[in-house]
Order: C-alpha cells, then structure tokens, then sequence
C-alpha cells in the first residue's frame, strides 16, 4: 500500500509491504497549496510514479490538509472522542477511474477553554504513536507551525488546543521590528544558546500575562544593553514557547506524570528543554514514524491491507537498501 501525509506545505509518501515493511519513501515541499488547478491526482502520479506503475491497483490512504476543503476531497471532520475504530470507518474514497484512494477525516472538539478547536493529520500520528507503545493515557504534545495539545484517555482523543506559536514565530523573526536583532544562533554555542533561551522562558513564567508588551519588551531590553549578551532569537522562541506552555498548565497538572512529544529535531529539543525546565519529564516520540505507522495500522483497520494472522499489531522493519 501507499500512505500519503499531505499538508499545506509539504507531501510524504511511504511504500509499505503488506507486512507493514517500509520499502520506500518520497519527500518534497509540494504541498496542497502548490498545486495547480487542484490537480492532485497529476501531483501524485508524478510523485509517486515508479510504485503506480510497478504495482497498478495499489491501495492508497492519504491524511492530512489533503482532506481539507483546499484539498482533492473535503472528508467531514469526526466530533466526540474518537478512536483507531471510528477514524477507519470515517474514511472517504475518492472517485478516480485509475486509483484506489482514501482520505482520514479530521477531528472537531472542543478546546481546552471551551471554544472550537479542529486538526487533520496529528489524529493519525497519536493512533501510531499508541499503536507502537506510547501511552494510552496522556497530555501529548505535538509542536510546530500550528502546535497542536491533546487529550487521550484510553487509546481515545477528547479535547484538544491549538497554539500558532511557530507561524508567530516565523512572522516575527522575519517581518517585525525584532527582526533586525536576530542572527544566526549557530554560531553560538550551546550554554549560550541555552541561556537566552531560558531567559525567555523566565519572561513568559513570571505570572504575567501582557505577551504584547514583553515582545517589545526583548527588543527594549536589548537596545538598552540588558540582554546584550543574549540572542534575541532564542530569547523569542523561549518567550513563546513558555506563554504556550502556561496556557496548558492546568492540563498539566492533571498529567503530571504522563506528558509526550511526538516531534524530533531542535523543536523537539525546545520543548523538552521548556518542560523539564518547569519540572516535568516528557516522553519523546518521533512524529514522522508515527504518522508511518498510524497510516498502516488504519489501513488495516480499514482492511486495505491484512495484518498477519494472530499479529496484535502491524511490523514495521525498515529496508535497507
């Protein structure tokens, strides 16, 4: 089978053997909002061509922005709590004369706060993120452009909040009056790249809530020589990653114990660093191999692909080649 996680602005598409086996894999920035006329069917032709052809017929499960209403199908979004069970039989097909495709719906709950919250795409990495062994039971984060904190109790998704901490980020780093004072924190080393960055954390942690004015704030302080000696980029990213952190306490609080992070990379690195900082211990998993798995498992759940018989969960060997 083929699983495809298609967002705005990227495409992944995994070959997998019935067996679950990753054979192959495709990466590139051609997300939804890069293809032309909405001609998705051409794009993933193109993309993954040599397995079309080599295999005519193949099953196709996409997740993703692709279900969106900017996508090939709008799939509806699923309400209450939702499991490995209904995510499957919510799937749509689409109609193509050439392709075997089905799209994973999105989920519509309710925020943490009470207001409306929707996601496409993170439902299938937390089912894949369970099926290989993360908790049942937990707060899971998954940071990013939209970062995203979910309610999961007993392998089911309740509520969940969404934080635009890294498009705000991004905005503010290159179009606002900070951006003049970020440089390239490579070129420092980690204890300093540390340090500015807890001093962000210290920022957003001192019980105020005035974001707007402690945004000015880095940059007053750094034209005053009282961060000189920090980089105003990490002091940034600390400062909003620790408000996205204090936005959450309460739903920390109820998980003290049990808090995962289904991300990889320097992110991942931030928001461990952020969290240990306020004295809790997240698990870490990788978000790309549970959105692998969540895609196979829920094939099979949909019976695309048949998990071998008395096998409790699909495998997941990586050819090497």
């Amino acid at each position: 089978m083929i699983g495809v996680d298609w967002g705005t602005s990227s495409f992944r598409a995994y070959l997998f053997a019935e067996n679950g086996t990753l054979l192959d894999r495709v990466a590139c920035p051609a997300g939804i909002l890069t293809v032309s006329n909405g001609d998705f069917a051409a794009v993933l032709r193109t993309l993954c061509a040599k397995w079309i052809e080599a295999c005519p017929g193949l099953p196709i499960l996409m997740c993703g922005m692709i279900g969106s209403r900017q996508g090939w199908l709008e799939v509806p979004y699923l309400c209450g709590e939702i499991g490995l069970s209904e995510l499957a039989a919510a799937t749509m097909q689409v109609e193509n004369d050439q392709l075997k495709i089905h799209i994973i719906p999105g989920m519509q709950a309710r925020s943490f706060d009470g207001g409306p919250d929707v996601m496409r795409g993170e439902e299938t990495i937390l089912i894949g993120a369970m099926a290989s062994g993360a908790p049942q039971t937990a707060l899971y984060c998954l940071p990013g452009t939209h970062s995203k904190w979910i309610s999961v109790v007993d392998g089911r998704i309740g509520s969940f909040s969404t934080f635009l901490t890294g498009e705000l980020f991004a905005m503010l780093s290159e179009r606002s009056i900070l951006s003049a004072l970020i440089t390239d924190a490579q070129v420092y080393s980690e204890a300093e790249r540390s340090h500015s960055f807890q001093r962000g954390l210290k920022m957003a942690l001192d019980g105020t809530n005035n974001l707007l004015h402690k945004l000015f704030s880095i940059r007053a302080q750094f034209l005053t020589g009282i961060i000189e000696e920090c980089i105003v980029g990490e002091v940034l990213s600390g400062l909003l990653i620790g408000t996205e952190l204090m936005s959450v306490t309460g739903q920390l609080k109820k998980h003290p114990g049990n808090v995962v992070l289904l991300t990889s990379g320097t992110i991942m690195e931030r928001y461990c660093n952020a969290l240990v900082y306020m004295n809790y211990a997240p698990e870490v998993h990788e978000a790309d191999t549970a959105c692998m798995k969540g895609l196979y498992f829920i094939a099979a759940k949909l019976g695309l692909v048949s998990v071998e018989k008395n096998d409790t969960r699909p495998h997941f060997r990586k050819k090497m080649s």
